[in-house]
C-alpha cells in the first residue's frame, strides 16, 4: 500500500475507533436506567406508597434500558459493516491472491438443506461470504445461523440448531452418489431422509476410531470406500482434534460442503476493547486458517479429487 492508501487506511481505523467508542458507550447508558431503579429499591423506605410507585418506575426504566439497547444495536451495525468492508476485507486479502468478500450475503437456505445433514429450524441467516480460489481449489464458505424460535417476538426463546462456518469446494467431476460424514455429537444433525429418502444408509467402516467418531451415511457403499481411504479417515480424525466445533462432511454432485458448527460468527468487530491490527490481522487469519486447513490436510488439491472427482 502507498503513502496515500496509508493515510487514508489509518483515518479508517481513528474513524472507527470513535464509531466503537460510541457504541460501547450508548451500551452502558442502556443499563444505567436498571441500575438507578434497583439502587432506588435497595434504599427506599418499605411503605405501601413506595412499593406503588416502584411498580411504574420499573416499567419506565425497562423501556428506557430498551430504547437505547435498540439505538446502541442499530449503531453498532452501522461500525460492524464499515469494520468488515475495511478491516476484514484488507486481512482476507493478504491470505488470499484471488478472493471475494461480500459481508452481506451468504448461501441461501435451499444450498444448506440440500445436503441433507441439518435440522431445518424457522430461521435462517447467513453472511460473510468469502470465495475465491486456494491451491486451485474454488473455494466459497459463508457464516451460517438456523435457530427454531418459539414465538414470533424478537425476545422469543431461541435454540440454537447450527451456528459456524459452511464450506463448499468445487471440482470438476461429479461425486458417484452422496456421502455424509458427520461427527458424533453433532446436535443439529440430522440423516437427511427426507431428502434422499430411502436411498441413504448406514454404513461402518474398518477403522473403530473413525467409527467412535463419525457417523457415515452414504447411498454407494463402493464409491463411499473409494472416498473414505485410510488416509482420508486419519485426516479427518486430525482435523476433528485441531478444530474447535463439530464437523460434518457431505460429498454431493461436484462440491464437497463442510461444516464446523463453532457456535459463533466469525468477523465480528470489537466493542469493549481497543481495535488492535495485529490481533485483528491473527484472529482473521485463524478463521481464515479452516480454509487453507481443510484444503491442505485432506489433500483436495490432489489430481485424483480434481480430475476423478473422488
Amino acid at each position: 500500500m502507498d503513502s496515500k492508501q496509508s493515510l487514508r487506511f489509518i483515518a479508517v481505523l481513528e474513524d472507527l475507533e470513535k464509531q466503537r467508542k460510541n457504541v460501547k458507550t450508548l451500551f452502558i447508558i442502556s443499563a444505567i436506567p436498571l441500575i438507578a431503579y434497583f439502587v432506588y429499591i435497595f434504599i427506599g423506605s418499605k411503605d405501601s406508597v413506595y412499593f406503588y410507585f416502584s411498580k411504574y418506575l420499573l416499567y419506565v426504566a425497562f423501556i428506557l434500558s430498551a430504547g437505547f439497547v435498540v439505538f446502541a444495536e442499530n449503531k453498532r451495525k452501522v461500525y460492524a459493516k464499515k469494520y468488515k468492508r475495511y478491516i476484514i476485507e484488507y486481512g482476507i486479502n493478504q491470505i488470499f491472491e484471488e478472493v471475494r468478500y461480500t459481508p452481506d450475503y451468504g448461501f441461501d437456505q435451499s444450498t444448506i438443506y440440500s445436503t441433507g445433514m441439518v435440522v431445518k429450524g424457522n430461521y435462517f441467516e447467513s453472511e460473510d461470504m468469502i470465495s475465491g480460489l486456494y491451491k486451485g481449489v474454488p473455494f466459497t464458505q459463508s457464516d451460517v445461523r438456523i435457530q427454531y424460535r418459539q414465538g414470533a417476538s424478537k425476545y422469543a426463546k431461541r435454540i440454537d440448531l447450527f451456528t459456524g462456518r459452511w464450506m463448499m469446494f468445487r471440482f470438476n467431476k461429479n461425486f458417484v452418489s452422496n456421502l455424509q460424514v458427520i461427527e458424533k455429537g453433532s446436535f443439529g444433525f440430522k440423516k437427511g431422509n427426507d431428502q434422499f429418502g430411502s436411498r441413504l444408509h448406514k454404513l461402518e467402516m474398518d477403522n473403530e476410531v473413525f467409527n467412535r467418531s463419525f457417523k457415515v451415511n452414504c447411498e454407494d457403499t463402493e464409491e463411499a470406500y473409494y472416498i473414505l481411504t485410510p488416509q482420508m479417515m486419519n485426516r479427518m480424525l486430525v482435523l476433528k482434534d485441531n478444530t474447535k466445533g463439530q464437523l460434518m462432511f457431505c460429498f454431493m454432485d461436484n462440491v464437497l460442503h463442510i461444516a464446523c458448527n463453532t457456535g459463533k460468527n466469525s468477523f465480528e468487530p470489537p466493542v469493549l476493547r481497543k481495535i488492535d491490527m495485529q490481533r485483528i490481522m491473527n484472529e482473521t487469519y485463524n478463521d481464515l486458517s479452516l480454509i487453507t486447513s481443510f484444503v491442505d490436510s485432506l489433500n483436495l488439491d490432489n489430481r485424483l479429487f480434481k480430475e476423478m472427482g473422488v
